[in-house]
């Protein structure tokens, strides 16, 4: 009888260890596919951090916002804009953002889920408000084909048109995995080509004009 009670004491032991190492396990394997995660966010944030310091997109975001006559303070939250509007592209697999061919429609599903997750990050910061609604809307398109809510005309925010000419401007003139970038001199004749369809057609304007007076980097008028 004390053998058996003693039998199944130890056999009720074995299952204690063997749940406890079975749980180990899972916590470590969770903590393995945490630091996997983590590793892979910051290699990301980083590629992110470097692709910010290479755009111009700030500056020429802010000197259209001036040519447009709007104030400095609103130029600069739309200069602000400008340098976190991609910020979502955080929660984009690097294997999206960097694919050299086109992506797929389900990866576009992906890619276009990026302007809300910018706009979530910032939306806490109470005095970066107008800036989260430019963030959020980036890629809304002047005929309604942007994304992510289908606004059009003028119902998309001033702050996001002039982001938007100057983001396009800035991606048509960089390389890309599946392209080379344009020239200053192409990439302002496709802008021409698009005012009116899909870039509000004053600030695309405006926005050519300033840049045939001075091209990037040379020293402009504020």
């Amino acid at each position: 009888m004390a053998a058996d009670v003693a039998l199944s004491q130890a056999l009720a032991y074995a299952r204690d260890l063997k749940n406890l190492y079975e749980v180990s396990r899972a916590r470590e394997e969770e903590t393995v596919r945490a630091h996997d995660k983590l590793r892979a966010a910051y290699q990301q944030s980083l590629v992110y951090a470097i692709d910010l310091k290479k755009t111009h997109r700030p500056g020429l975001a802010r000197r259209l916002a001036l040519e447009a006559g709007l104030a400095t303070r609103e130029a600069e939250v739309i200069a602000q804009s400008g340098l976190l509007h991609d910020l979502g592209k955080i929660g984009v697999p690097e294997r999206i953002l960097r694919k050299p061919g086109p992506l797929t429609e389900e990866e576009w599903s992906v890619m276009r889920r990026h302007p809300l997750t910018g706009a979530q990050i910032v939306a806490p910061l109470e005095f970066f408000s107008d800036g989260a609604l430019i963030v959020r809307h980036h890629h809304e398109r002047e005929d309604g084909s942007g994304y992510p809510d289908g606004l059009s005309g003028e119902t998309i925010p001033l702050g996001a048109r002039v982001v938007a000419v100057a983001d396009v401007y800035d991606a048509l003139t960089s390389d890309r995995p599946y392209r080379r970038g344009l020239t200053h001199a192409a990439a302002l004749e496709r802008l021409a080509a698009e005012a009116g369809r899909t870039l509000d057609s004053r600030l695309t304007r405006l926005f050519t004009d300033m840049l045939a007076d001075a091209p990037p980097g040379q020293p402009v008028r504020d």
